[in-house]
Order: C-alpha cells, then structure tokens, then sequence
C-alpha cells in the first residue's frame, strides 16, 4: 500500500480502492481484533495474510499497534507490499477518539465508533461491540445492524472468536434474509483458554452468506510464530454464565 490516506469515510485506502471493494465479485478480509499493545503479533499477522487481502478490519482495542504498523511500513518495503488497500476501523472502550499518524509529516486520523463498508455488494458493519453488551450475547448487536441494513457485523471485545448466522426480522414475505455476526477473537489477550486469534472473511456478491475461518497464533518449539486453523466456539457467549 503507497497512499496512507484517510478518506472522507474515515477509512484508510488509496483513491478508489473503496469503490473497487464494493463491486467486487469476491472479497477477502482479513478481521483483527483487541491486539492490546501487541505490535508485533499485529505486523506478523499482516506479512502473512494481509498481501491476498482486499481489506483490513480492526475491530478495536490497539489503534496504535494499527497506527504503528503503518508507520512500520514506511520504512519497511516487505512489510508495505503486504498492507491490504483498504483498512476500515473502529474505537474501542481502550482507544481515544483521535491519533496521529506520523508520515514523512504528522497526520491527524479519527476513530469512529461505528463503521460501514461495502464489500462484493455486502454491507458491512464494525464496530468494537462494547455499547451493545456483547459480554452477554448479540441480541443488541443484532438489533443494530438490522437498523443499519448491514448483512455481517465484524466486533471485537469478548475476546472470544465467534461467528453465528441469524435470521433477519421482517423482510419479504416468505423470505428469511441472514446476518452473520463474527468476532476475530484478541489476537494477543484471548479468554476463556482460548488461543490468540484472528479470521479471514469471504465475501460473495451471489451468495448471502460469506465463508468464514479463525486462525490461531502460536508459537512453535523453535519459537516462531505460526498460524494455524482454528475452531471457534459454538452458539452464544455470555461471559457471566
């Protein structure tokens, strides 16, 4: 990625790049999440998945670690050549409202607190997920994306990797149109005894429903960092049961 510029949408992206997402036949995004200081997991994360990516989501909890691993990449060729064109983000109840990207100048960037992108003719929505008590299920999370006309909804703030596919209210008689709601899981500070974790998205503009998979971060008994696939848990979290 050579422009690191934010657009009037608030997303990160060269000119375009957001236009070139939304008509897309297939989409992949690579979905992160709460990296709490983790920089280095962050950046290794994007040399290994970011180069077959058409967009980043940071679905809050480490905005600096994002801001850093841009930063990074200005010095780092390897590390630039890898950077998705399109990084959408959100504040988490850990990030401020407002950074400073430092370029060859110091550049001001917003964090919103909601974020809708389109991709492959889905609409997206991120947020971090704390505003709609996600400690204890989706219902609100659900209710929200509904309002908004999203088709997946991308959140953080468990910490838990998690996908669940739900059934819209109302729509067209005799249609059940679907949501998916997917949490990446902390790609440094997991709970639960869960891994560090992350996901790819793919997106279809034929198909309703994206396909999905989580990874885990681990190191290895040579102390590499590695990556492999990762089964999330199943049904509803609620962290006070």
């Amino acid at each position: 990625m050579n422009e690191l510029k934010q657009q009037h949408d608030m997303v990160i992206s060269g000119t375009g790049q957001g236009n070139i997402l939304a008509e897309k036949d297939r989409a992949r995004i690579l979905v992160v999440s709460d990296s709490h200081g983790g920089k280095v997991m962050f950046a290794s994360i994007i040399m290994k998945f970011g180069k077959d990516a058409d967009a980043l989501c940071f679905c809050g909890d480490g905005i600096p670690d994002l801001l850093g691993m841009l930063e990074g990449s200005l010095s780092r060729e390897e590390l630039s050549r890898n950077i998705p064109p399109v990084i959408a983000f959100v504040q988490g109840n850990g990030d401020q409202s407002s950074y400073t990207l430092l370029t060859d100048e110091r550049v001001p960037v917003s964090v919103p607190i909601l974020q809708t992108i389109t991709a492959a003719g889905k609409k997206i929505l991120i947020t971090h997920g704390h505003r709609y008590n996600v400690y204890i299920g989706t219902k609100e999370l659900k209710a929200e994306a509904e309002k908004l006309g999203a088709d997946i909804v991308f959140y953080g703030h468990t910490h838990i990797a998690n996908a669940l596919i739900k059934t819209k209210r109302g729509g067209a008689q005799g249609t059940k149109q679907k949501i998916a709601l997917i949490n990446p899981g902390s790609c440094s500070l997991p709970r639960g005894g869960l891994p560090r974790t992350f996901a790819i998205v793919d997106v279809f503009k034929d198909k309703p429903i994206p396909e999905y998979s989580f990874y885990e971060a681990k190191w290895n008994e040579f102390e590499e960092l590695t990556f492999v696939p990762f089964c999330p848990p199943a049904g509803e979290i609620n962290l006070f049961w």
